[in-house]
């Protein structure tokens, strides 16, 4: 479903062009890392204040903007961070949707269409055909799956009306999950996220404690918090959470990043060099690594 690293790499390509104030952008950066380095943990999506959707917003002509209809007769517009078809998965979806006039067992093929859309990074559609598959086998796999498939879209959705329609059929999908297995916690942490956008916010903040009860050391709860709690200016809070990620994986880059940016705005900035200077030692990735030198750059 797209592997970490190309996450960040779409994360830190979006955050480069946004350099105009540096307290915003450290928000929005450790923002969107948190949210697109997803399937690891099928990572909880963090709310984006108006400055910074407004930001991705500036990159959205990188983005494609197509509809395109399934074989259900509904249109789902592509606001996502996806390119469009390649010729050859047009022709593999064609030929799939021609069996499925014939199948008796219609799931293994919307399971091969699925994976054709998240081969192409388009998960609105993907999670359209994981949805079938759950409706006609509902178990509690089928719907994390679903709910996982709807929860990528709504993570990387550009446009209001979408963020709040899959926001909802995340929300539908998860909540069957939970119905079976309320033990079942990156569910709940997914679940979660989706109201931060809501009118409901305060609802994603219980929720996310809720489970940090039940599990201490969840660490994705554990970072979505310490991602909250920059976007409300408690970078006391966020430290604390993002220390105890680190306690638990040491390696965990998205809370030395978060740590670091943090530690910044509490005016320690020696020790966020340290952490800075550690990751620019370990860090491979190219992208990632561009924006650890500016960080030290602006500590200079």
């Amino acid at each position: 479903m797209g592997s970490p690293t190309n996450w960040l790499s779409m994360m830190f390509f979006s955050s480069s062009i946004i350099k105009k104030n540096m307290k915003k952008n450290f928000i929005i950066l450790i923002v969107i890392a948190v949210a697109l380095t997803g399937f690891l943990y099928s990572r909880p999506k963090v709310v984006v204040k108006d400055e910074a959707k407004a930001n991705r917003d500036k990159v959205s002509e990188t983005k494609s903007d197509e509809k395109h209809s399934d074989d259900d007769g509904h249109n789902h517009e592509e606001t996502s961070q996806a390119p469009k078809l390649s010729a050859e998965q047009e022709k593999q979806i064609a030929g799939i949707k021609q069996k499925l006039t014939s199948a008796s067992d219609k799931n293994p093929l919307y399971e091969q269409i699925a994976q054709v859309f998240i081969n192409a990074n388009r998960y609105d559609s993907a999670a359209v055909y994981a949805e079938k598959i759950a409706l006609t086998n509902p178990t509690t796999e089928n719907w994390m799956r679903a709910g996982d498939i709807y929860y990528q879209a709504f993570t990387l959705s550009l446009r209001q009306e979408n963020v709040s329609s899959y926001a909802e059929k995340t929300r539908v999908c998860y909540q069957k999950v939970l119905e079976k297995n309320p033990r079942q916690l990156q569910a709940k942490t997914n679940l979660a996220m989706t109201y931060v956008q809501s009118d409901s916010p305060m609802q994603a903040i219980m929720m996310l404690r809720e489970v940090i009860t039940e599990e201490p050391n969840f660490e994705p709860a554990l970072m979505n918090l310490g991602v909250l709690s920059m976007q409300s200016g408690q970078y006391d809070k966020a430290a604390d959470r993002f220390k105890q990620v680190i306690r638990i994986n040491p390696k965990n880059v998205n809370a030395l990043l978060g740590l670091g940016y943090s530690l910044i705005e509490l005016k320690q900035k020696s020790q966020a060099k340290i952490i800075f200077e550690d990751l620019k030692k370990n860090v491979k990735e190219p992208t990632l690594l561009e924006e650890v030198n500016k960080a030290l750059e602006s500590l200079k």
